[in-house]
């Protein structure tokens, strides 16, 4: 199957499975970028994509600039795609399969001083004006956040149970 009817193909039954028009246009840029580059190396059918040709133009894209995260992004873009046309069996496996995302450095932003003090006097003021249990909870959340550094999840899922009211931990 020619590889730029495969791909019109890839969006017409992402647009039949109602994939959002967001998605649709990410999978328009993204993989006719992909497309022109194995048309521009010679590979004009779905079948003769390999994965040396994946694994070039993601590099390729790397040495233009583009982040990990992007990368990842579109490595998973050309997955579904090739995922698709294995479904449909133009292809026999994912040529993409094998290929590892992209370790991604994780920036973890933390608040300033001054942020925390302004969040703490927000809550407070709340606290004191409306003196109901909503506030009074939400500054505790707030309090308890600040003070151990649990996460968002853990404190969702925290139940009575875990803490210890005897030795008075958790």
């Amino acid at each position: 199957m020619l590889l730029k009817f495969a791909y019109q193909d890839f969006l017409d039954d992402r647009r039949f499975k109602n994939t959002t028009k967001t998605n649709i246009k990410n999978y328009e840029m993204t993989l006719g970028k992909f497309v022109d580059y194995c048309i521009e190396n010679g590979v004009v059918n779905a079948e003769d994509i390999t994965y040396s040709h994946v694994r070039q133009y993601l590099l390729k894209c790397q040495e233009k600039g583009d982040k990990a995260g992007t990368i990842n992004t579109k490595l998973l873009r050309i997955r579904a795609f090739l995922n698709y046309l294995v479904e449909c069996e133009v292809i026999k496996t994912n040529p993409a399969k094998k290929i590892k995302p992209q370790k991604e450095d994780v920036k973890i932003e933390v608040f300033s001083d001054e942020q925390i003090n302004q969040m703490l006097n927000f809550y407070r003021r709340i606290r004191r004006r409306e003196k109901s249990y909503v506030a009074y909870r939400d500054y505790m959340i707030i309090v308890t956040i600040l003070g151990t550094g649990i996460r968002r999840g853990e404190i969702i899922n925290l139940q009575w149970s875990d803490i210890d009211f005897v030795n008075n931990c958790s």
